[in-house]
């Protein structure tokens, strides 16, 4: 005859200790875009540093042509003068480059997410260990804001540098508000992209109608407003809030830095809202 003790009996029916949910689907999900994110992070530190590189040669030539160029084409970087250091940064790397970088790490990031996950029949098998639906989307969030977060800081580094490469004289502090006007914007589309791939279960699809609306949302917000009698709808778009304000020449706007946190913020909330009562989930 066996004799169960009371601490035997515990022992059998207590769950063994764990390591956290959320910390496992974050760490997978940060690790399997550490290629793309240390490509991006890399190039981004260097065009940052290049950009000092090559304001010392070229300053001179900016200086003699700047009178030449069109009406309107420093309203297209932002009201900066590409003769000025400030300017040349923002053609260079905030006009597209920059938030191009970050929003297609985002994009990518996020329709990894729930979508990939789905196209790749892995879901299944994570939610068949009792993992909720919000803890799963709430880590892959998590992960996507931690590789725009590393390109972003790789970026800030490189302009960083480039002041005294170039002698540029740009403060730190507007440097530091650049970059948080980039990551913002790129949190935007990555939150659209989390959005579009908890509701179609399409990786390619989410991609497709986020990139869609991102060069619409460009195009608009950058050359209707050369017309005066398309001012109004230049800024009815998702881009409109990162180029009504160059950070560059007045600093964070937070007027707009929260309109876009919001816009995040909102898009990742109808995320979590489809995928948690979405019936259909493959995988």
């Amino acid at each position: 005859m066996t004799i169960t003790t009371p601490d035997a009996q515990a022992s059998r029916t207590a769950p063994l200790p764990t390591p956290s949910i959320w910390r496992t689907v974050y760490t997978r999900a940060v690790a399997d875009k550490t290629k793309l994110v240390g490509v991006l992070a890399f190039y981004g530190l260097a065009v940052g540093v290049g950009i000092g590189a090559l304001w010392l040669p070229l300053q001179d030539t900016f200086l003699s042509i700047a009178d030449d160029f069109p009406a309107g084409f420093d309203t297209l970087l932002g009201g900066l003068s590409i003769a000025t250091p400030a300017g040349w940064m923002n053609a260079e790397m905030l006009s597209m480059m920059g938030p191009g970088f970050l929003i297609a790490t985002a994009m990518i990031s996020a329709a990894s997410a729930t979508a990939g996950e789905e196209q790749a029949r892995t879901l299944g098998l994570v939610l068949s260990t009792g993992t909720p639906r919000s803890t799963f989307l709430a880590a892959k969030t998590a992960a996507m804001v931690m590789h725009v977060l590393i390109v972003g800081a790789a970026m800030f580094v490189g302009l960083l540098i480039s002041n005294p490469v170039g002698g540029l004289g740009i403060p730190v502090s507007v440097i530091l508000a650049a970059t948080v006007q980039m990551v913002l914007i790129a949190l935007v589309y990555g939150a659209l992209t989390l959005a579009l791939g908890a509701l179609t279960a399409d990786k390619r699809l989410s991609l497709s109608i986020t990139g869609g609306i991102l060069a619409v949302s460009f195009i608009a917000a950058n050359f209707l407003g050369l017309s005066q009698s398309l001012v109004g709808l230049s800024k009815v778009n998702l881009w409109y809030p990162y180029v009504a304000s160059s950070a560059l020449a007045n600093g964070l706007d937070w007027g707009f830095a929260t309109l876009m946190a919001a816009l995040a913020l909102g898009f990742g909330a109808i995320a979590f809202a489809v995928f948690g009562r979405r019936g259909d989930l493959r995988g």
